[in-house]
């Protein structure tokens, strides 16, 4: 530990300063640090540090050599010269004998304690909590805070102080003084007890019988509060969640790692395999639907099929998103909330079976919701209006979610706390809108994230990695490791479509439309695997998914006819006429096998399902 030696000492009349040196640290919540020499009245010499207080020494050369032991625990700090000054002595080494131990506010003992601060403040922590508290009050119970004072010893010399314990707002703020003598202490804690006195936030508890004390817990009129003490106004919830995050209102499951395929898995080739099934067979099993989807056509589909084989579809629109039973059509929930229209949504299960819905809106934000029981979970502040959202489920963490952004960006965000992971910029905000994102776990771990986004000229596909550190439990942005780029003309006002699918052999499939023209990538390789001919009036929706035997199918819906191709061989698998529909289509797989189809309606009609059985 840290020793200057010397005798302590108090200055007076005839002392003099001769010299003063200051201690800058780079390191956050280290103070600068200042140094005195003197002369003492007797004729010996004095060193006054500002963390440790002064000391007496017999001659120059002694307190010289007390100052290089104290500079030597202050590692990472640059020494200089500096005028002599008392003021920054006096701000924490009171001339009524209080000292600053610890504080939010400003300067304090502790942060200029150098090295082994942290192991000296233990030192104190320890000592306080041996001792005995005379006095406290008991902020309201939001906060969590008390003020108090509290008899101890001091570790370091063994003399009895009394510390005045300010901790009002448990989460915020937090300051030590501690006083000579008990009267000095209980003045300045009758002090602080009535100057923090709230009509809003009455103390829950307290020993000054003046002092209005309540039960009330409520937070008041406008702000939030949150179980470590912290009461933020509303207004101002959106950009402490991306600053400090917030306690999450559900706790969401980690991801588990995925379930081997049923049954046995048909190996893939390097090469594109250029064979057209033997039989496609294609069933309309559009429900009766139990209502209207919307009072204008329909800007986003989504599909899920849980474990239980029942599914679900997702309609956004208006200011609106609603659940549909696929099964019998009827209304399983509609969510509201948006302050616009939603422009896109994406449904998933979750590994504990729950099923949930983001939507993205026109309002800039993106919402999560419970599907079933309509339940809003958690608001992600895009600043932009959402044009596409999309879930991801790294194995051993809560679920992800991705946004795209009018302003040219997509965002990574923690579906649990609301917090934004990544920003992912593609260009100038109002230039290049982003109009479509997907995402996937690579086999390696690592998030895959792919961005379309509209070019002058073209549209780019941009694929980001990222990974997750589980020691940190920390995110981090890998790079962008691919992009494309789908020529179009620039007279032309596209949306743009993209879509990726993982295969249990290790294959990463990407899907992108454009205009004319429909391409799919391998992530691996960058190579194009197929190239096909979009129909007409394509309107950016593109999907994918990946059969039980490892063919992958992907679909593009355009003004008259949606189309599905293999996406090994390019060969259409079949052709949905959906006149006036065109506009939004989804994909998901069957236990059985076969692929179930939706494609959205005209006007405001619900989708058209179709189930699909590719026989190769």
């Amino acid at each position: 530990m840290m020793q200057l030696g010397g005798i302590p000492v108090l200055l007076g009349a005839g002392d003099e300063a001769v010299a003063q040196w200051v201690g800058r640290s780079g390191r956050p919540l280290h103070d600068p640090v200042h140094v005195q020499f003197g002369t003492l009245a007797d004729g010996g010499w004095y060193l006054r540090h500002l963390g440790f207080g002064t000391r007496a020494f017999p001659d120059k050369k002694a307190a010289w050599a007390a100052f290089r032991a104290v500079a030597g625990e202050h590692g990472d700090a640059a020494w200089a010269q500096t005028a002599v000054d008392d003021t920054p002595f006096r701000d924490i080494w009171r001339e009524d004998g209080s000292r600053i131990l610890y504080s939010t506010y400003g300067a304090s003992l502790q942060a200029c304690w150098g090295d082994r601060a942290t192991q000296l403040w233990d030192l104190f922590l320890e000592a306080i909590a041996k001792g005995s508290r005379r006095r406290s009050t008991e902020a309201h119970s939001l906060l969590g805070g008390v003020i108090e004072v509290i008899t101890y010893d001091d570790p370091l010399d063994g003399s009895r102080r009394h510390a005045v314990w300010e901790a009002v707002d448990a989460g915020s703020n937090w300051e030590v003084v501690d006083h000579p003598h008990y009267e000095a202490a209980e003045a300045h804690y009758l002090d602080l007890v009535h100057e923090h006195l709230d009509d809003d936030l009455p103390y829950l508890s307290s020993d000054v019988e003046t002092v209005k004390v309540g039960r009330n817990s409520t937070a008041p009129p406008g702000t939030t509060a949150f179980g470590d003490g912290t009461l933020v106004d509303d207004d101002d919830l959106a950009q402490h969640k991306q600053d400090y995050g917030l306690p999450p209102r559900v706790r969401w499951p980690e991801t588990t790692e995925p379930r081997a395929p049923e049954g046995p898995v048909s190996g893939m080739t390097a090469a594109p395999r250029p064979w057209s099934p033997a039989e496609v067979r294609v069933e309309d099993v559009t429900p009766r639907w139990a209502g209207t989807a919307a009072d204008r056509g329909v800007n986003a589909v989504a599909l899920a099929v849980l474990p239980d084989g029942r599914e679900l579809l997702v309609t956004a629109h208006d200011d609106v998103a609603r659940v549909w039973s696929a099964g019998d059509g009827r209304v399983v929930r509609t969510v509201a909330g948006h302050d616009g229209p939603v422009l896109s949504a994406a449904l998933d299960v979750l590994a504990n079976g729950h099923v949930v819905l983001a939507t993205g809106s026109q309002d800039g934000m993106a919402r999560l919701w419970s599907a079933r029981e309509g339940d809003p979970l958690e608001e992600l502040h895009c600043d932009a209006p959402v044009h596409s959202v999309a879930w991801l489920f790294p194995v051993g963490t809560p679920p992800l979610v991705v946004t795209g952004a009018e302003d040219a960006t997509a965002g990574v965000w923690n579906a649990e706390s609301g917090r934004r992971l990544a920003v992912l910029r593609v260009g100038e905000p109002g230039v290049n809108p982003v109009w479509s994102v997907a995402a996937a776990v690579l086999p390696d771990g690592r998030a895959c994230v792919a961005v379309c986004s509209e070019g002058v000229d073209a549209t780019a596909i941009d694929v980001w990695s990222l990974a997750f550190d589980h020691e940190t439990r920390k995110w981090w942005n890998v790079g962008q490791v691919l992009a494309f780029a789908l020529p179009h003309d620039p007279a032309v006002v596209l949306r743009a479509g993209v879509a990726i699918a993982v295969l249990v052999d290790r294959s990463v499939r990407l899907a992108a439309v454009a205009g004319p023209v429909v391409r799919v990538w391998d992530v691996r390789t960058g190579e194009v695997v197929a190239s096909m001919e979009a129909p007409d009036g394509a309107t950016g929706a593109v999907a994918l998914a990946v059969l039980p035997d490892l063919r992958v199918v992907v679909a593009a819906s355009g003004r008259e006819e949606t189309l599905l191709w293999d996406a090994e061989s390019g060969h259409v698998l079949t052709r949905l006429s959906t006149p006036g529909r065109g506009g939004a289509v989804a994909l998901a797989p069957q236990p059985d096998g076969h692929l179930l189809v939706a494609v959205s309606g005209r006007d405001g009609d619900p989708p058209r399902v179709v189930r699909v059985d590719v026989r190769w």
